[in-house]
């Protein structure tokens, strides 16, 4: 009864982490990159910049900065969180896409290395800022990877990163301003697992190729994240030994042919944060209608964007409040409270037919959970807790709708 009492005292739905699995991820992510750091020259550092779109809770920040991991961020809010949380701006990267001036100005302020997406957005900083060192984003050309085709980031179709036809120009603005590219930047797209490993591996080829054969004297070059999770059982968990195995030897050869690069950066998401997060609701309805069976729950598209968005799989366990009963089994759709129609947790799941007041339990919900949640509707969103040694921690409280109030003028 113990997910029965944890709704009771922070109410329902609720974001739940375990605090053992998110530190587990964490060094996961060390031990890779100390895997490459051992195999490349001594003066080849890698740095893994935790993502902060992902879950920017500064509970599980502050795991990722204790991991002695570093951060990225896209924001200024995120920028914000990230430095409250314990990194120093030398462990930090803003890794942005189509801000203003005004917000260029928030990051040079707070002396954070800038990644930029556009020759127009180099052009916009170096008006302000010439003199100064920048990264670029790349694009390869290659295409990308990724579970949907809305998060594929590298390709002809994509908005990211400057293709290797528009270089000239690009160099003819940060001559104009006096700009220093200290670093390229890459990133082919979320979530790739075993199977997309070699696919990965030859955007990372493409990448540096272009660096060697366009870029001087970089000394930064940043490979991205993209490192997946298993949704759905029959997905076999990331083997990041052997991403390393695959990796190095391009990487060697790499700073042989170009020996100013001393640092290679990775920008790992929701591999941290995914697995450790469960989204707990409450079965409000059951429906049987033109052959269908229906589960209704409180978690909307508004606590779970991403299977409404992406057509995404996360398991769903239902816990029942009576376990004696002798409940025929059925297939069923889980879906939420908000009136739409693609507001659907699950399709086609076979489970023990529910009850009213049962709990669902959402898997995955770690990354891209709480992060994308929002208001629709008006409804306030949920608590988020941490289980730390047994012991549940509050580390967000519950909107209400006072709160919700707040900032609107009547």
């Amino acid at each position: 009864m113990v997910l029965f009492d944890l709704l009771k005292k922070y109410g329902s739905p609720l974001y739940v982490y375990d605090y053992e699995i998110l530190r587990d991820r964490c060094n996961k992510i060390k031990n890779f990159s100390d895997d490459l750091h051992h195999g490349l020259p001594n003066d080849i550092k890698v740095s893994m910049h935790y993502s902060t779109k992902a879950n920017s809770n500064p509970a599980i920040l502050k795991v990722v900065a204790q991991s002695g991991l570093n951060v990225d961020c896209m924001s200024p809010f995120e920028l914000e969180i990230d430095l409250k949380s314990g990194f120093s701006p030398d462990k930090m990267l803003y890794v942005c896409n189509n801000i203003s001036g005004e917000e260029m100005k928030f990051v040079h302020d707070n002396g954070i290395l800038i990644c930029l997406d556009s020759i127009s957005q180099v052009e916009t900083w170096g008006k302000i800022f010439p003199g100064t060192d920048i990264i670029v984003r790349i694009n390869p050309g290659t295409q990308g990877v990724g579970h949907s085709e809305k998060v594929i980031t590298s390709g002809k179709a994509t908005k990211f990163g400057i293709s290797e036809e528009n270089l000239p120009q690009l160099f003819e603005v940060v001559k104009k301003y006096n700009l220093h590219i200290v670093g390229t930047h890459q990133h082919l797209g979320s979530l790739f697992l075993n199977d997309k490993i070699d696919d990965y591996i030859a955007g990372v080829r493409a990448g540096i190729n272009i660096v060697k054969k366009y870029f001087k004297d970089i000394k930064i070059v940043d490979l991205g994240g993209g490192f997946g999770v298993p949704y759905s059982p029959d997905e076999s968990p990331l083997d990041l030994s052997l991403v390393a195995s695959k990796l190095l030897p391009v990487l060697k050869d790499f700073v042989l042919e170009y020996p100013s690069v001393k640092e290679f950066k990775f920008e790992p998401g929701r591999y941290i944060p995914c697995e450790s997060g469960s989204l707990i609701g409450t079965v409000t309805a059951i429906k049987h209608e033109n052959g269908t069976w229906w589960i209704c729950t409180d978690i909307g598209m508004n606590q779970l964007v991403r299977p409404s968005m992406y057509g995404s799989h996360h398991e769903i366990k239902l816990v029942y409040q009576n376990d004696n009963v002798n409940r025929k089994t059925i297939t069923a759709n889980f879906c939420g409270n908000v009136c739409e129609s693609g507001d659907i947790l699950g399709k086609n799941r076979v489970v023990k037919l529910s009850e009213v007041g049962d709990l669902v339990v959402v898997a995955n919900a770690g990354a891209y959970g709480y992060s994308m949640a929002s208001n629709y509707t008006g409804r306030p969103r949920p608590a988020e807790i941490m289980i730390i040694n047994g012991e549940d921690k509050i580390i967000r409280n519950r909107e209400t709708i006072s709160s919700l109030m707040e900032n609107i003028v009547f």
